[in-house]
């Protein structure tokens, strides 16, 4: 039997003047004692008494939140440096909550990027075409075409130091220590 029947019991003996026991005894009497509470005959009763005579319950959980999605979105987007502190002030909403909306939005928070100070045109003008000289070299590599002769001495050291499998309690193989003059060459280049 669906609650809303149950309701029109209490509704029905509440209006005939019986009293809330005597009608949860009889809603036992007939559907079985683990049909119905007292307490929950009583409840009904009450709101019957306070002029209330809807069967509906009264709505009960978690509240809906009064976001405005579209709202936040459009703040969110004419200044994306408001902190969320700002927005919820703004919105006179709790900080968590529009954090939460703000990560359902797809929305996260990323540092900007520091430069070391702000271009001038020149220096804009000089980046971009820098930056296009660039892409043409891997085009059209004409570095690779330059010949140049120059000598010059380079110190180079080559120590081979094997590594060895030893077992663990053997003393590695005992090698010279290298010359501390370095050795050199000549490269043309």
């Amino acid at each position: 039997m669906s609650y809303r029947c149950f309701r029109e019991f209490y509704l029905y003996e509440w209006k005939n003047g019986t009293g809330a026991a005597v009608t949860a005894q009889k809603i036992h009497t007939a559907f079985g004692a683990h049909s119905v509470s007292e307490q929950t005959v009583r409840k009904w009763y009450r709101k019957f008494e306070q002029g209330d005579e809807s069967l509906e319950s009264e709505p009960h959980g978690r509240p809906e939140t009064r976001v405005d999605t579209d709202t936040l979105k459009e703040l969110v987007e004419a200044d994306p440096s408001l902190t969320v502190r700002e927005l919820a002030a703004d919105l006179d909403l709790a900080h968590s909550t529009v954090h939460s909306h703000l990560r359902k939005m797809g929305k996260v928070k990323k540092l900007e990027t520091w430069v070391p100070h702000e271009l001038t045109e020149k220096q804009k003008l000089t980046r971009q075409m820098a930056s296009s000289l660039l892409v043409r070299n891997e085009v059209e590599p004409f570095l690779d075409r330059i010949v140049t002769c120059e000598e010059k001495w380079i110190f180079y050291d080559n120590r081979k130091r094997s590594g060895q499998w030893l077992d663990a309690d053997a003393c590695p193989n005992q090698v010279a220590r290298p010359n501390i003059q370095q050795k050199k060459i000549m490269v043309t280049v």
